[in-house]
This record gives structure tokens, C-alpha cells and sequence, in this order.
């Protein structure tokens, strides 16, 4: 295991010496585009009446995992379905996104984007727990600078590629494991229960807050430079409040990114469907605050995007140090009714790493799309007692109708392993496989 990630973090470093954003997120979703098409022709973009768009993810999901009740409380919540973790199936609205973007000024010096939340998942209800909160980004980019563009608001922070895609163009239900879990960041109230040496379980009494969906408030620089016909460069750097979606919670100290990317052109297409290679890599670090302790959290990750000719290839490695997710507890002694809260190792000697390879081919040229992911997480690696190693290898097939409106088949073949805790394994053999079917309409 560890020769394969000191591969592919070489991998993926090699190629950023080289040269090599199949598809630039921080672009496409902080800045208007300076050309337009019209009649065929590109044109210089004035247009600045507001563009309503969103979007809606529909679908059914089924876990073939075992539920282990202990003393009324719920021990396997790996078998239930999120986000509220209380069905093992059932037809779902994952998401229902409505957004405005658009220019302020004709010169295009002004941007915005604003965009609300109406499904049930991670945002609205994590652990089944709402949260009232709709709003997912908002924000406002002057590019009143050359060779430079200043982003303020609450949007998705520079990082890990599988955070910056729009959900929308991804063509599976759930995230890898090893991105959900370090990378999704669960929040917690300042008053979370103590229940170890650095451990803290939300307390059910107190506030529940939006997972942070891969996003921040706070001021990002940014900018794509062309140094070739077929070589473009992507760095970035932003400094949050880092709270997520949500204000509260604030330890009073900055969270910093940053972000390099390099891309080769392979010529054709546009959006997620830019064919080109891409390697890129990411660092973020600040503290969070429980129990007026301050706690480090730290995150880092390189990888490589590639698409062409109908095929898709991406890798990606991630690793974690201090303020580790240990999932959600049951905290409740009622075996009909699950009381879910969040569990956080907050110290920093805590550690966790993992990486996911995905491969996508269209057998009918952009119609019929075959899919394959393999994700590992090994979380807590430090600790002997609660290391927990999880592998998913999820296989599946995409009928593309129009653009992004699509029908996507996942099964992922899941397992667990707890290799220092003989009892903790009795309980994760458990674990079963999941089927997810999605429809996804953009309009």
C-alpha cells in the first residue's frame, strides 16, 4: 500500500513539472466568459442580463448492509443510507440547486454568482439533523486587474478535484470514501461532549451545521495563464474563515489554500468534456476550535485528470493530519428511533490518507458510458485501536440523453476492515454493498 501511494504521489508531481485543467473549475465558476459565440462567430462578451440556471438529482438507492443494534443504539450506520441515516432504501431528491450568475458591468469587471440548496443531503439535513440552511454560494469576483482575479464570498475553495467538479457533471451517486470523508468536513458545536482524549461527539442539544460541501467564506486570488498554444498554468491561493457554510463556530483564525494546476491541450470540447490532461496539487491548513481548545487541521492532495476520444482517466492521492471524521454515533437508547450525531478526533496526532483511480469509456460516443472507480481510506492510521481501512470498487453505466441531463446505474462493492480491533471487525463484517440510480436534469 504505501509503494502505491509514494507512485502515484510521483506520478502526479512529475507531470506538473512537465507542464500538463482538463476542465478549470476556478474559472468556470468565479469568472464570466470574455468570448461568446455568435452566429458561429466569437465575439466579445457584453452581455450582462442575469442567467437563472440550476439543477435537480433524483434517484433511488438500496443498502444490502446488516444493522447491528447494541443497548438500543444503532452501530452501523455504514448500512444506512445517507443523509439521514434512518432507511436502507427508499426513492430520494439528492439535490434541487437553483443558481443567478452574471457581469454587473458590460466590461465584464464585476462577476457574480449566487446559488440555493432545496434538496436533502449534507447541506439540509447531515445525519438527518436540518439545518434551515439553503444557501450554498455567493459570491463576487473584480477582475479589474490583469493577470489576476479577486473572489470574495462564500463558493468552493481551491482543492481536491472531486470537491471542485460540479456534481452535476460527475457521473456517480456518492463520493469516494476517501474524499467524503476528509475532505467533506462535518462541524461541530462549540459545546460538543468530551468522550475521550481529544474526541468530541456533537452534542444533541446543541446547533447543527451544514457539512462544509468543499466550501469557504472568504477572499480567493486566482488567474489561467496561457504559456503556449496548448499550455495553460492555474495557481491559486484564498484565505476563509473556515466554517464552512456557516459563520458560527469560529475558532478566530484563518484558513489558508493554495493550488497549482497545469494543463496540456489535447484539443476539442469544452467544460467537463475538455479533452486534455491535467496534473495538479493543493495544500490547505487551518484551526478549529471545540471546548475553547484550538485544534490544527491540515489537508493536502496531488493527482492527474485525463479525457480524450471518449476516454476518462483520473487519480488522485489525499492525506490528512489532525481533526480527523469518525463518523456518525447513535447517540439515542431508543432501537426505534436514531439519534445521529458527528464524532471528530481533534488532535493532531491523528492521520489519514487514501486515494481513488476512476476509469470512463463511451461505448457509444457520447450517448453509452462505461464506469469504474476503486477508492481506499485508511483512517486513523496512527491509532491501533481505531484504524479502520476501507476499500470501494464501484462499477456502473451513464446513458447521457442531452449535455448533463443523464441516467446513472452505480453498484459499489464495499468493505471494511479494522485491523488492531478484533470486535470492532465483527461489527464492520456487516458492511454490504450499495446500488444507486440517479437521474440528473439541468435546466
Amino acid at each position: 500500500m504505501q509503494a502505491n501511494k509514494i507512485i502515484l504521489s510521483l506520478v502526479s508531481v512529475a507531470l506538473l513539472g512537465g507542464a500538463l485543467q482538463a476542465t478549470d473549475w476556478l474559472y468556470g465558476a468565479g469568472t464570466e466568459p470574455s468570448m461568446v459565440k455568435v452566429h458561429g462567430k466569437k465575439v466579445v462578451n457584453h452581455n450582462n442580463t442575469p442567467h437563472f440556471w440550476g439543477f435537480i438529482q433524483v434517484g433511488y438507492q438500496q443498502n444490502y448492509g446488516d444493522i447491528v443494534m447494541k443497548a438500543g443504539a444503532n452501530k452501523t450506520p455504514f448500512s444506512m443510507l445517507t443523509p439521514d441515516l434512518n432507511s436502507q432504501s427508499g426513492f430520494e431528491v439528492n439535490r434541487a440547486r437553483l443558481a443567478v450568475r452574471g457581469m454587473i458591468d458590460k466590461d465584464n469587471t464585476l462577476d457574480y454568482f449566487f446559488m440555493t440548496e432545496f434538496g436533502e443531503d449534507g447541506i439540509t439535513q447531515p445525519a438527518g439533523n436540518k439545518t434551515g440552511n439553503y444557501l450554498t454560494d455567493a459570491s463576487i469576483t473584480y477582475r479589474g486587474i490583469p493577470h489576476l482575479n479577486v473572489r470574495f464570498g462564500q463558493f468552493k475553495y481551491p482543492g481536491s478535484e472531486e470537491g471542485l467538479r460540479a456534481v452535476f457533471a460527475s457521473e456517480y451517486r456518492n463520493f469516494t470514501k476517501v474524499t467524503d470523508e476528509l475532505m467533506l468536513e462535518r462541524f461541530l458545536p462549540r459545546n460538543a461532549i468530551k468522550t475521550g482524549t481529544d474526541t468530541y461527539t456533537a452534542n444533541p442539544a446543541g446547533p447543527t451545521y451544514s457539512v462544509g460541501a468543499f466550501r469557504d467564506r472568504g477572499v480567493e486570488l486566482f488567474d489561467t495563464e496561457h504559456i503556449s498554444k496548448k499550455v495553460s498554468v492555474t495557481v491559486a491561493g484564498m484565505a476563509g474563515n473556515g466554517t464552512g457554510l456557516s459563520s458560527s463556530n469560529s475558532s478566530g483564525d484563518l484558513t489558508y489554500y493554495g493550488y497549482l494546476a497545469s494543463e496540456y491541450s489535447l484539443g476539442g470540447g469544452k467544460g467537463y468534456y475538455t479533452q486534455a490532461v491535467k496534473a495538479f496539487a493543493w495544500y490547505q491548513k487551518g484551526k478549529r476550535q471545540l471546548n475553547n481548545t484550538k485544534y490544527d487541521r491540515t489537508r493536502y492532495g496531488v493527482g492527474v485528470d485525463y479525457f480524450h476520444s471518449g476516454l476518462r482517466l483520473d487519480a488522485e492521492y489525499i492525506a490528512a493530519k489532525g481533526m480527523i471524521f469518525n463518523g456518525a454515533k447513535d447517540q439515542g437508547t431508543d432501537s426505534y428511533s436514531d439519534n445521529w450525531q458527528y464524532q471528530i478526533l481533534a488532535g493532531n496526532q491523528n492521520k489519514s490518507d487514501g486515494y481513488y483511480l476512476n476509469a470512463q469509456y463511451y461505448v457509444i460516443p457520447k450517448k453509452v458510458e462505461l464506469l469504474a472507480r476503486y477508492d481506499y481510506l485508511d483512517r486513523l492510521s496512527n491509532n491501533a485501536a481505531l484504524e479502520r481501512e476501507f476499500t470501494t470498487t464501484t462499477v456502473g453505466l451513464s446513458y447521457h440523453i442531452k449535455g448533463p441531463n443523464r441516467i446513472d446505474l452505480n453498484y459499489a462493492f464495499r468493505d471494511a476492515k479494522a485491523p488492531g480491533n478484533t470486535g470492532a471487525q465483527k461489527v464492520l463484517d456487516h458492511m454490504g454493498n450499495l446500488l444507486s440510480i440517479q437521474g440528473t436534469i439541468k435546466f
